[in-house]
Protein backbone atom coordinates (compact mmCIF):
# COMPACT_ATOMS: atom_id res chain seq x y z
CA UNK A 1 0.00 0.00 0.00
CA UNK A 2 2.81 2.39 0.94
CA UNK A 3 4.56 1.67 -2.36
CA UNK A 4 1.32 2.30 -4.24
CA UNK A 5 0.81 5.65 -2.51
CA UNK A 6 4.40 6.70 -3.26
CA UNK A 7 3.91 5.69 -6.89
CA UNK A 8 0.75 7.81 -7.17
CA UNK A 9 2.42 10.79 -5.54
CA UNK A 10 5.39 10.45 -7.87
CA UNK A 11 3.09 10.22 -10.89
CA UNK A 12 1.18 13.30 -9.73
CA UNK A 13 4.37 15.34 -9.51
CA UNK A 14 5.63 14.05 -12.84
CA UNK A 15 2.39 14.88 -14.63
CA UNK A 16 2.32 18.25 -12.90
CA UNK A 17 5.78 19.03 -14.24
CA UNK A 18 5.10 17.78 -17.76
CA UNK A 19 1.64 19.26 -18.27
CA UNK A 20 2.59 22.59 -16.73
CA UNK A 21 5.25 22.87 -19.43
CA UNK A 22 2.53 22.98 -22.09
CA UNK A 23 1.41 26.62 -22.48
CA UNK A 24 -2.05 27.84 -23.45
CA UNK A 25 -2.87 31.30 -24.82
CA UNK A 26 0.69 31.47 -26.15
CA UNK A 27 -0.16 34.51 -28.28
CA UNK A 28 -1.00 36.61 -25.22
CA UNK A 29 0.82 39.94 -25.25
CA UNK A 30 0.53 43.13 -23.21
CA UNK A 31 -0.17 46.00 -25.62
CA UNK A 32 -1.20 49.66 -25.56
CA UNK A 33 -4.78 48.43 -25.10
CA UNK A 34 -3.82 46.60 -21.89
CA UNK A 35 -4.96 49.08 -19.26
CA UNK A 36 -5.94 47.07 -16.17
CA UNK A 37 -3.12 45.78 -13.98
CA UNK A 38 -3.66 42.66 -11.90
CA UNK A 39 -1.19 40.60 -9.89
CA UNK A 40 -0.72 36.87 -9.56
CA UNK A 41 0.88 36.05 -6.20
CA UNK A 42 2.47 32.92 -4.77
CA UNK A 43 3.59 31.93 -1.27
CA UNK A 44 5.30 28.82 -2.62
CA UNK A 45 2.29 26.59 -2.02
CA UNK A 46 -0.75 28.68 -2.89
CA UNK A 47 -1.51 31.29 -5.57
CA UNK A 48 -3.96 34.19 -5.53
CA UNK A 49 -5.38 36.71 -7.97
CA UNK A 50 -5.07 40.35 -6.86
CA UNK A 51 -7.25 42.92 -8.59
CA UNK A 52 -7.82 46.66 -8.23
CA UNK A 53 -10.71 47.41 -5.88
CA UNK A 54 -12.37 49.84 -8.28
CA UNK A 55 -12.20 50.25 -12.06
CA UNK A 56 -14.77 51.46 -14.61
CA UNK A 57 -15.66 47.76 -15.05
CA UNK A 58 -16.14 46.70 -11.42
CA UNK A 59 -16.15 48.14 -7.92
CA UNK A 60 -15.66 45.10 -5.70
CA UNK A 61 -16.92 47.02 -2.67
CA UNK A 62 -20.41 46.61 -4.08
CA UNK A 63 -20.03 42.83 -3.91
CA UNK A 64 -17.74 42.67 -0.86
CA UNK A 65 -19.02 45.37 1.53
CA UNK A 66 -16.36 47.00 3.65
CA UNK A 67 -18.50 46.44 6.74
CA UNK A 68 -17.63 42.75 6.41
CA UNK A 69 -13.98 43.69 7.06
CA UNK A 70 -13.26 45.23 10.46
CA UNK A 71 -10.11 47.16 9.59
CA UNK A 72 -10.41 47.73 5.83
CA UNK A 73 -11.60 51.09 4.53
CA UNK A 74 -12.15 53.00 1.31
CA UNK A 75 -8.45 53.84 1.02
CA UNK A 76 -7.54 50.20 0.28
CA UNK A 77 -6.66 49.89 -3.40
CA UNK A 78 -6.58 46.15 -4.13
CA UNK A 79 -8.41 42.96 -3.26
CA UNK A 80 -7.03 39.42 -3.34
CA UNK A 81 -8.95 36.24 -4.21
CA UNK A 82 -8.05 32.62 -3.51
CA UNK A 83 -10.12 29.43 -3.76
CA UNK A 84 -9.55 26.22 -1.86
CA UNK A 85 -10.61 23.52 0.57
CA UNK A 86 -12.97 25.16 3.07
CA UNK A 87 -11.74 23.45 6.22
CA UNK A 88 -8.03 23.56 5.31
CA UNK A 89 -8.30 27.27 4.49
CA UNK A 90 -10.15 28.30 7.61
CA UNK A 91 -8.26 26.12 10.12
CA UNK A 92 -4.73 26.62 8.79
CA UNK A 93 -3.72 30.30 8.85
CA UNK A 94 -0.08 29.17 9.28
CA UNK A 95 1.61 25.90 8.32
CA UNK A 96 2.27 25.31 12.02
CA UNK A 97 -1.52 25.05 12.45
CA UNK A 98 -1.86 22.17 9.98
CA UNK A 99 -3.61 19.08 11.36
CA UNK A 100 -3.06 15.63 9.87
CA UNK A 101 -6.75 14.84 9.45
CA UNK A 102 -7.35 18.14 7.64
CA UNK A 103 -4.43 17.50 5.28
CA UNK A 104 -5.51 13.94 4.52
CA UNK A 105 -9.15 14.87 3.98
CA UNK A 106 -8.32 17.65 1.52
CA UNK A 107 -5.83 15.46 -0.33
CA UNK A 108 -7.76 12.22 -0.67
CA UNK A 109 -11.34 13.06 -1.63
CA UNK A 110 -13.55 15.92 -2.86
CA UNK A 111 -14.34 18.50 -0.18
CA UNK A 112 -16.34 21.72 0.24
CA UNK A 113 -14.69 24.92 -0.87
CA UNK A 114 -14.44 28.55 0.15
CA UNK A 115 -13.14 31.77 -1.36
CA UNK A 116 -10.64 33.74 0.67
CA UNK A 117 -10.95 37.49 0.11
CA UNK A 118 -8.48 40.03 1.43
CA UNK A 119 -8.50 43.80 1.08
CA UNK A 120 -4.97 45.11 0.42
CA UNK A 121 -3.92 48.63 1.34
CA UNK A 122 -1.79 49.51 -1.69
CA UNK A 123 -0.37 48.24 -4.97
CA UNK A 124 1.95 45.28 -4.59
CA UNK A 125 5.65 45.58 -5.31
CA UNK A 126 6.49 43.41 -8.35
CA UNK A 127 8.91 40.58 -7.58
CA UNK A 128 9.36 36.86 -8.14
CA UNK A 129 6.28 36.04 -6.09
CA UNK A 130 4.12 39.01 -7.06
CA UNK A 131 3.83 39.15 -10.84
CA UNK A 132 1.98 42.06 -12.51
CA UNK A 133 -0.10 41.34 -15.63
CA UNK A 134 -1.74 43.97 -17.84
CA UNK A 135 -5.16 43.08 -19.29
CA UNK A 136 -7.37 44.66 -21.90
CA UNK A 137 -10.96 45.59 -21.03
CA UNK A 138 -12.28 42.39 -22.61
CA UNK A 139 -9.73 40.20 -20.81
CA UNK A 140 -10.46 41.85 -17.48
CA UNK A 141 -14.21 41.45 -17.90
CA UNK A 142 -13.68 37.73 -18.51
CA UNK A 143 -11.61 37.45 -15.33
CA UNK A 144 -14.28 39.33 -13.35
CA UNK A 145 -16.93 36.95 -14.67
CA UNK A 146 -14.84 33.92 -13.66
CA UNK A 147 -14.28 35.16 -10.10
CA UNK A 148 -17.88 36.31 -9.71
CA UNK A 149 -19.21 32.91 -10.82
CA UNK A 150 -17.07 31.17 -8.19
CA UNK A 151 -19.09 32.67 -5.30
CA UNK A 152 -22.23 31.07 -3.94
CA UNK A 153 -25.10 33.51 -3.48
CA UNK A 154 -28.06 33.95 -1.19
CA UNK A 155 -30.70 36.50 -2.22
CA UNK A 156 -28.25 37.77 -4.82
CA UNK A 157 -25.43 38.44 -2.33
CA UNK A 158 -22.19 36.53 -1.79
CA UNK A 159 -22.52 34.15 1.16
CA UNK A 160 -20.21 35.37 3.91
CA UNK A 161 -18.92 32.76 6.38
CA UNK A 162 -19.31 34.65 9.64
CA UNK A 163 -16.31 35.17 11.94
CA UNK A 164 -14.01 33.26 9.61
CA UNK A 165 -11.21 35.65 8.66
CA UNK A 166 -7.65 35.60 9.95
CA UNK A 167 -7.61 39.36 10.53
CA UNK A 168 -9.69 42.49 10.09
CA UNK A 169 -8.87 42.76 6.40
CA UNK A 170 -9.91 39.31 5.17
CA UNK A 171 -12.87 36.96 5.16
CA UNK A 172 -14.14 33.70 3.73
CA UNK A 173 -17.16 33.20 1.49
CA UNK A 174 -18.97 30.06 0.37
CA UNK A 175 -17.71 28.91 -3.04
CA UNK A 176 -18.89 26.72 -5.89
CA UNK A 177 -17.06 23.53 -6.77
CA UNK A 178 -15.32 20.69 -4.97
CA UNK A 179 -11.66 20.63 -3.99
CA UNK A 180 -9.47 17.61 -4.69
CA UNK A 181 -5.84 16.94 -5.53
CA UNK A 182 -6.13 17.53 -9.27
CA UNK A 183 -8.47 20.51 -8.87
CA UNK A 184 -6.87 22.64 -6.21
CA UNK A 185 -6.24 26.30 -5.37
CA UNK A 186 -3.62 26.70 -8.08
CA UNK A 187 -5.85 25.04 -10.67
CA UNK A 188 -8.49 27.68 -9.89
CA UNK A 189 -6.08 30.57 -10.48
CA UNK A 190 -4.81 28.87 -13.64
CA UNK A 191 -8.37 28.48 -14.94
CA UNK A 192 -9.09 32.16 -14.30
CA UNK A 193 -5.99 33.16 -16.28
CA UNK A 194 -6.99 30.80 -19.08
CA UNK A 195 -10.45 32.31 -19.33
CA UNK A 196 -8.98 35.81 -19.38
CA UNK A 197 -6.71 34.81 -22.26
CA UNK A 198 -3.45 35.10 -20.31
CA UNK A 199 -0.56 32.79 -21.17
CA UNK A 200 -0.47 30.06 -18.55
CA UNK A 201 -0.13 26.29 -18.13
CA UNK A 202 -2.34 23.58 -19.56
CA UNK A 203 -2.57 22.19 -16.01
CA UNK A 204 -1.12 23.83 -12.91
CA UNK A 205 -1.36 21.94 -9.61
CA UNK A 206 1.67 23.83 -8.24
CA UNK A 207 2.47 27.56 -8.01
CA UNK A 208 5.61 27.38 -10.16
CA UNK A 209 3.49 25.96 -12.97
CA UNK A 210 1.67 29.30 -13.14
CA UNK A 211 4.45 31.70 -12.27
CA UNK A 212 6.87 30.29 -14.85
CA UNK A 213 4.65 31.55 -17.67
CA UNK A 214 4.38 35.09 -16.25
CA UNK A 215 8.05 36.04 -16.56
Amino acid sequence: MAAGILLLVGLFFLLGFLLSSIPVNSSFAQTSESKVEIFVTSNGVHTDLVLPVATPYMDWRQKLPLQHFATADSSFTHVGFGWGDRRFYMETPEWSDLKLDVALTSALWPTRTALHVEYIRSRLVPNQRQRPVLLTETQYLRLIAFIDSSFQRENGAYMLIENSGYSGTDNFYEAHGKFYATKNCNSWVNKGLKEAGVKTAWWAPFPYAIMRHLR
